[in-house]
């Protein structure tokens, strides 16, 4: 087989505590023996798990091999070795491990990042792996969370410095690299209020539009969040694209359109939409799913023979921000954090940096 390092190739590292370490394995599997360093895992402990699938235990030579899971000791530390390996190699491993396991992606001692075989997490809390002496040990909650990847892709780059003075500019370049890069929904958004117990609410809605007065969105007046901005007109918004590793936060007062702009604002939305908005029940409780949808229906026929009808209660709000931060990740957790503050929401705005 041809060395994976060739610059015509792509190279995966690839992580081993196990039997992808022992040299009959390497050529049962890869047809050469790998060239690997020695490494670790922080953050994580040994188990061992017993396999049954044949042709895993004539290659290894044993049925029972080791399972790492998280760690809540900072001082755990999972010994083994990282191994340059090619597309093909990293096929042939995926192949060779278990349904036991998952490949995921992991950032080393050493600071490499590499993919590494763990337990598969949608296993699910409450799945057991065998410890050492024999016995099943219960995974839990914790453990099984920790196990999941994050910034698990070539995350976006970010230079605060080459940052533009105007937040709007710099979140419609980020919002549009993320519709490029494929991210699901990229313009939906955590829209976060305060209730009537003083207690925080949030729900996810899509944006409308982000121009030099702020970011749009609209709700229904008589749903909670719509009382919730008519008592306390403060909100903050929250938009997250992981495949980018960035997230923008946007805090400030709210202030409603006119009736003008929040009918208009409705009659671009598909007729079921706007039936939905002519209920006027959200959230409220729901006897029985045949209830609603008799109601849906008469809604939409009143749609259907009034173009032009629209429900009063639609309020198109706009978010005036005093703050918007945006959040690139770094696998290394050492963030990159920017946020733009004014005192006044018509005023300049001041940049600052802020730890990770």
């Amino acid at each position: 087989m041809s060395n994976p390092t060739s610059s015509t190739q792509t190279v995966h590292h690839l992580f081993s505590y196990g039997t992808l370490q022992q040299p009959e394995v390497q050529l049962s599997q890869f047809g050469r023996l790998l060239d690997g360093s020695p490494d670790a895992l922080p953050g994580h402990r040994m188990t061992t798990i017993q396999i049954t699938d044949p042709a895993v235990i004539e290659a290894s030579g044993t049925d029972r091999h080791p399972l790492v899971l998280a760690s809540d000791a900072p001082e755990d530390t999972v010994e083994g070795q990282v191994f340059a390996i090619s597309d093909a190699e990293l096929a042939a491993a995926d192949a060779y491990e278990v349904d036991d396991y998952a490949r995921v992606r992991v950032t080393l001692r050493s600071g490499t990042p590499a993919w590494v075989y763990l337990e598969r997490p949608n296993e699910g809390p409450g799945a057991t792996a065998d410890t050492n002496d024999g016995a099943e040990e219960p995974v839990s909650v914790r453990e099984w969370l920790r196990s999941l990847e994050v910034f698990a892709g070539p995350l976006a780059d970010f230079d605060p410095a080459g940052a533009p003075a105007d937040p709007v500019e710099l979140f419609l370049g980020w919002l549009r690299e993320a519709v490029a890069a494929g991210v699901p929904d990229a313009h939906a958004m955590t829209l976060s209020t305060v209730g009537a117990d003083g207690g925080p609410d949030a729900r996810v809605l899509i944006l409308k539009n982000a121009d030099a007065d702020g970011w749009q969105f609209a709700v229904h007046a008589h749903s909670p969040k719509g009382r919730q901005l008519a008592e306390r007109p403060r909100a903050a918004l929250t938009f997250y694209w992981p495949l980018l590793g960035r997230q923008v936060r946007v805090r400030g007062a709210v202030e409603p359109a006119s009736p003008e702009r929040s009918a208009a604002d409705l009659l671009a939305r598909a007729p079921s939409a706007r039936a939905e908005v002519l209920l006027g029940r959200q959230s409220e409780h729901l006897e029985s799913p045949e209830e609603r949808d008799s109601s849906f229906r008469t809604a939409l026929a009143r749609i259907e023979s009034d173009t032009a009808l629209v429900s009063p209660e639609w309020m198109l709000y706009t978010l005036v921000p005093t703050a918007v931060e945006f959040w690139q990740a770094d696998k290394g957790r050492l963030h990159n954090r920017l946020r733009y503050e004014r005192t006044d929401p018509r005023g300049l705005w001041e940049r600052h940096l802020l730890w990770p």
